[in-house]
């Protein structure tokens, strides 16, 4: 499947919620913590992400399900198998995930109850596809082609990855296939690459991104990228070697001469978190916005402590399926989910966005000091083939296999 435009073909069988039943999803945020943006960010409607086969059973995925589990239960085919006496399925709604697995070999399902009536086909089961595989896997929108394609490509080169899963989260900027397209050229024909449309609203910023009368609010109701993590784990991830979730902005470097993938397999967790810390967008020469690329960019923010929050690594076949959740920072659930390591950081890189939050180059205008130029990264950028070429017209690529 890889280098052949697959991910292009990826179907989800999502499911909304029919108007004509007049039930919604409600809100877990208290209606006097909601700022004026939170109803058009929230997720009313969806009711699946997607089903989808994993191994014996088939999988019910969508946000948490609220106050839609009840009329659930009262449908049909989970009226007589959640609980006592058939326990043939199983609902997980902590940690913002709303999934019922039921055990079966159907390869289409009828809904049936006080929801409505839905149709679903079951989507296969495509673990097989990443088995014993290194995973890099990210939700992306209108990130610019180039920086995915130089995102790969670092971590092919510098780490070893031999698999990428990226979600796309409605790009306006490039259809879907053109995503395909950029990623099975990074591939280059030596590992599945998959582009997975997820259109689904991306929720409400919690924190001071969502605060009402300069009150905090917390971080309970944007459901997509937790959606998008459990989904990549459930039906694409499940029997990999090791699994990176790091965004297009992020570049993972070590000390010890070890991947982060090997160290994480070598772990007795499974599991490595790890710190970041800012770069800035000074350049030299300088660049532009519209053509920068992450290579360009290996001076680090003043002060050093204001670190970002960390990601992860993992091995899948060691968390518990249950207990464990996938999110954006966290393996919750997991006791290896305390600790930060001190052999890996993530620079997250400033230049490297389209400003959908806020204004990254803005913010890092001061001038640097000499002492602050990253010497680590700008030789992983020299060892995975991104540096500019002498003409600075792009990145001249380094042929060969991976450097650690």
């Amino acid at each position: 499947m890889a280098g052949d435009g697959a991910g292009a073909m990826i179907s989800l069988s999502s499911v909304t919620l029919d108007p004509a039943g007049g039930i919604r999803r409600e809100p877990p945020r208290p209606a006097d913590l909601r700022n004026a943006s939170y109803a058009e960010r929230f997720d009313w409607d969806t009711l699946f992400y997607d089903v989808y086969r994993a191994g014996k059973h088939v999988v019910f995925q969508g946000p948490p399900l609220l106050n839609l589990l009840e009329p659930l239960k009262a449908s049909t085919p989970f009226a007589r198998a959640l609980g006592f006496p058939r326990f043939a399925a199983r609902h997980i709604g902590h940690k913002k995930r709303g999934e019922i697995w039921l055990r079966s070999d159907a390869d289409h399902i009828a809904i049936d109850g006080p929801l409505g009536r839905y149709e679903i086909e079951v989507q296969p089961d495509m673990a097989p596809l990443f088995a014993g595989r290194r995973v890099i896997t990210t939700l992306s929108q209108n990130n610019d082609l180039r920086w995915i394609a130089d995102w790969v490509r670092f971590y092919v080169r510098i780490h070893g990855a031999d698999g990428v899963v990226v979600y796309d989260n409605a790009s306006s900027a490039y259809p879907l296939v053109e995503l395909q397209a950029t990623l099975d050229e990074a591939a280059g024909g030596r590992f599945p690459a998959l582009a997975v449309s997820w259109p689904f609203p991306y929720g409400p910023q919690g924190g001071m991104a969502g605060a009402v009368n300069g009150m905090e609010t917390d971080w309970d109701s944007d459901f997509c990228q937790t959606g998008s993590l459990q989904h990549a784990r459930h039906r694409f991830l499940r029997r990999a070697r090791s699994v990176l979730n790091v965004d297009v902005d992020e570049l993972v470097l070590g000390t010890t001469g070890q991947s982060v993938f090997e160290a994480t397999e070598l772990a007795r967790s499974g599991f490595t978190k790890f710190p970041g810390l800012w770069i800035g967008t000074h350049a030299m020469p300088p660049v532009a916005r519209e053509t920068c690329r992450h290579a360009d960019f290996v001076i680090r923010d003043e002060p050093e402590d204001l670190s970002c929050p960390p990601k992860w690594c993992l091995v899948p076949g060691r968390a518990d399926r249950l207990s464990d959740s996938w999110s954006v920072h966290n393996l919750f659930g997991a006791k290896a989910n305390r600790a930060l390591s001190a052999d890996f950081s993530y620079r997250h890189m400033r230049g490297i966005t389209n400003s959908w939050k806020e204004d990254r180059w803005a913010a890092s205008e001061s001038a640097p000091e000499a002492s602050l130029r990253d010497h680590a990264l700008e030789a992983a950028f020299m060892a995975a083939g991104l540096a500019r070429s002498a003409t600075a017209e792009g990145p001249v690529w380094a042929a060969g296999d991976c450097v650690v």
